[in-house]
């Protein structure tokens, strides 16, 4: 299959084709599966990309007034906008090894706080989640904090380094909370580019959703599939990247798909990208557009950091002009599905923008 072809088909899926625009701010994500939001503005310019005459106030009254997409922790733990009846989906898939690690890492900031000892940490922690749940949300850090005094309490950390500092229980406690599935971001405090989060109980915000209906390995082999659905064809480095499962999960969850993947050969690629079969049927009878099209995405947009090897959109020479070390995307401008310049805003007095090509 020529490469282009499937650079206009993964376009196509991504509604970043005019003709495959639609104003359904919700199903936009579903169909990406997820937007990432580590940065509060990346949703909002991530569905400007895909949804004509898109407003700020669509995204907003789906993730507060309606509550039809939720912010949670999920691939690579890293926070996303996700369909919220798709919740215990993307919670589960990584519960087993977040989890546990949450509760440990939890209980020794209460130790270094110095207020409790080794062994009564995780009773104490415990008691704090209790009290925690108990105020009526939602609530920002410091107002949960008035009432729960001890995540007052301060850590030092990188004690000699030049960036020594100093941080309270609570800036990190209640975020973790959120990992485990007992609290959830929502609405931020200030303007719309704002991270100041306030908390409430995921219990609370969400009550038809149960975080725990489905369990993990359920959970890993929908969203491989999800994956697939979204951006196949994609290589097998590609989709474990992409969710962080260990090449044990991956295998396991390919087999309980089996036998809907099939594998395609993409020039570029090789022969072994992965592909539901009613996926690949369609890729075979795609038209690619007639017209020259252009897009903007914004920096971790869904679409760019949805593979591990970027070759299929960008030149290998130009990777350091478009991603960092650690592999995330900087602002792209984009000409008939390949990347071909990154872009950036300043605001000095006036507003202004720099495009560059690569």
């Amino acid at each position: 299959m020529e490469a282009s072809v499937v650079d206009n088909y993964l376009a196509h899926k991504q509604h970043l084709l005019p003709a495959t625009q639609i104003t359904d701010v919700v199903q936009v994500t579903r169909d990406v599966v997820a937007l990432h939001a580590t940065s509060p503005t990346g949703p909002y310019l991530s569905l400007w990309a895909r949804v004509p005459d898109f407003q700020r106030q669509a995204l907003e009254d789906a993730l507060y007034e309606r509550r039809e997409l939720a912010k949670v922790l999920c691939m690579r733990i890293t926070l996303h906008a996700v369909p919220s009846d798709e919740v215990p989906f993307f919670f589960q898939a990584y519960a087993e090894r977040r989890t546990p690690i949450e509760f440990r890492d939890q209980e020794s900031l209460l130790v270094q706080a110095g207020i409790c000892r080794e062994e009564e940490a995780g009773t104490l922690l415990r008691e704090l989640h209790r009290r925690v749940l108990a105020e009526e949300g939602p609530s920002t850090v410091r107002r949960i904090s008035q009432a729960v005094p001890e995540l007052k309490a301060k850590v030092r950390h990188s004690a000699g380094k030049s960036y020594a500092g100093e941080f309270s229980i609570g800036s990190r406690l209640v975020p973790s909370m959120c990992a485990l599935g007992l609290l959830i971001r929502v609405r931020p405090r200030g303007a719309w580019r704002s991270n100041l989060y306030e908390y409430a109980a995921l219990s609370d915000w969400l009550p038809d959703v149960d975080p725990k209906s489905v369990t993990s390995q359920e959970a890993q082999v929908w969203l491989v599939r999800r994956y697939l659905t979204a951006f196949g064809p994609a290589t097998f480095d590609d989709v474990q990247w992409w969710t962080g499962f260990s090449k044990r999960e991956m295998r396991d969850a390919l087999d309980a798909l089996k036998p809907t993947p099939t594998e395609v050969a993409i020039e570029g690629l090789g022969d072994g990208c992965l592909m539901l079969a009613d996926d690949a049927r369609r890729l075979r009878d795609f038209a690619p557009p007639d017209a020259p099209y252009v897009f903007f995405l914004p920096g971790l947009d869904p679409y760019i950091m949805g593979y591990r090897d970027r070759r299929r959109f960008l030149a290998p020479e130009h990777r350091a002009k478009v991603f960092d070390r650690a592999g995330n995307a900087m602002p792209t401008v984009w000409a008939d599905g390949r990347v071909v310049g990154v872009w950036g805003m300043w605001i000095l007095g006036n507003v202004s923008y720099s495009i560059h090509t690569v």
